[in-house]
C-alpha cells in the first residue's frame, strides 16, 4: 500500500494517481503525460519524490528529442573515446566543475552547450581545436593533452607546433615586421644561433633574435621570423613570453639543457644538434643574421640586457606592451 504525507491531512495517506498532460515546456509541444499523486482522504494533491522524478524524465527525454539536445549517453561516449573525466572535459570547454556531471545525470544542457559538443563529436578538428585552446590557456595539464594526442595519433611535438603557430601567426602589420610568422625559419635560426654562440641562454636568446628582426627590418622594410616582442624587465621578450614554450618544444633542431647554479638556480642553455637548414634564408638575411650574430656571441645577459635598455623600443613604452618594429630606425646596435 502505497502512502505520502499530505500537508493539508498533516498525516501520512494514501494516495491515487491521476494524470495531467504537459503540452508545451520550454516553447516546445511535448504532450508528455504527467503522474500526479492524490490524497485519497482530501483530494490535495501531494508530492512524491519518485512519481516526480518519472515525470522529470519523460519530459526532459521527450523536451531533448523535439529540441534536439545532446543526451546524456552521447556524452558519455565521447569522454570514453578520449578517455577523459568529467573533469576534463568540463576544463577543455572551460565550464564549471560540476556541469558535465549534471548534464550526465539527465539535467538538460542549454541550447548552446548542447550544440557545441554534437559539433565537436560530428567534427573532430573542432574538438582539436578546443583541446590546443585549453592546453595554450592552461586549463589542462599536458599529461590530459598527450592522452587527447594520442587518440589523433598525433605526437606531442607535432601538437605543440600546431600551438605555437596559432598562438605565435598574426595578420601581417609593423608589429610583426609585416610577415607572418614562420616557424621553420624561427627553429632553423636558433639551431644555427646556438652553434655560434658558446652557451646560448633563453635570455640572450630572446635578445639576438629581437636585434636580428630588427636590423632587417630596419634595412628592408620587413622581418625574418615575422616574431611580435615585447617589453619586459630584462629588454625585449617574444610576446606573452611564448620563448618558454618555443624552448619547451622538443626540436630535432636544438637541445635545451637545465643546470643549477651553486645559489640553487635553474638557467637554461640551448645547444645546437647542427642539423640547421641555412637554404631558406635569402643572401640578404644569412648577411644581416651573421652581422648581429658576430656583434653579439661574446656578449653576457647582463651586457645584453645593459644594451637592449639603451634603445628607444625599450625605453619610451610601457612594459609588456608590443614594440612595433618603427623603432627598427633607431636601432643602436651598427652605430
Amino acid at each position: 500500500m502505497n502512502k505520502a504525507y499530505c500537508p493539508s491531512c498533516n498525516e501520512y495517506v494514501e494516495y491515487s494517481i491521476r494524470q495531467n498532460i504537459i503540452k508545451e515546456y520550454k516553447g516546445k509541444e511535448v504532450n508528455v503525460i504527467e503522474n500526479i499523486a492524490q490524497c485519497k482522504k482530501c483530494g490535495t494533491d501531494i508530492f512524491v519524490n519518485e512519481i516526480e522524478e518519472e515525470n522529470l524524465k519523460r519530459l526532459y527525454s521527450k523536451y531533448r528529442k523535439v529540441a534536439e539536445l545532446i543526451t546524456p549517453e552521447e556524452i558519455m561516449k565521447l569522454r570514453k573515446k578520449y578517455n577523459l573525466s568529467q573533469r576534463e572535459l568540463g576544463e577543455i570547454l572551460g565550464w564549471g566543475k560540476m556541469t558535465v556531471n549534471r548534464y550526465e545525470r539527465g539535467s538538460l544542457p542549454s541550447q548552446s552547450h548542447s550544440d557545441y559538443l554534437k559539433l565537436m563529436i560530428k567534427n573532430e578538428e573542432i574538438f582539436k581545436e578546443k583541446v590546443d585552446e585549453a592546453f595554450i590557456n592552461k586549463r589542462i595539464r599536458e599529461k590530459t593533452y598527450q592522452k587527447i594526442a594520442n587518440k589523433f595519433s598525433d605526437t606531442i611535438a607535432k601538437m605543440k607546433r600546431k600551438i605555437l603557430n596559432k598562438s605565435l601567426t598574426h595578420e601581417e602589420s609593423i608589429y610583426n615586421g609585416f610577415r607572418k610568422f614562420d616557424f621553420d625559419k624561427l627553429e632553423n635560426l636558433i639551431s644555427y644561433i646556438a652553434d655560434k654562440v658558446d652557451n646560448l641562454y633563453q635570455t640572450s636568446l630572446n635578445k639576438i633574435l629581437f636585434y636580428i628582426d630588427f636590423t632587417y627590418f630596419k634595412r628592408y622594410l620587413r622581418s625574418i621570423t615575422g616574431l611580435r616582442y615585447m617589453k619586459y624587465e630584462h629588454g625585449p621578450v617574444i610576446e606573452n613570453f611564448m620563448y618558454r614554450d618555443i624552448i619547451d618544444y622538443p626540436s630535432e633542431k636544438y637541445t635545451v639543457i637545465e643546470k643549477e647554479t651553486s645559489e640553487g638556480a635553474t638557467i637554461i642553455i640551448i645547444k645546437s644538434n647542427k642539423n640547421y637548414d641555412l637554404t631558406i634564408f635569402s643572401k640578404n638575411e644569412l648577411e644581416v643574421i651573421n652581422n648581429v650574430i658576430n656583434k653579439l656571441k661574446n656578449e653576457t645577459c647582463n651586457s645584453l640586457s645593459k644594451l637592449s635598455h639603451q634603445e628607444k623600443a625599450w625605453i619610451e613604452i610601457p612594459i609588456k606592451s608590443l614594440i612595433t618594429y618603427e623603432y627598427a630606425n633607431d636601432i643602436r646596435l651598427f652605430i
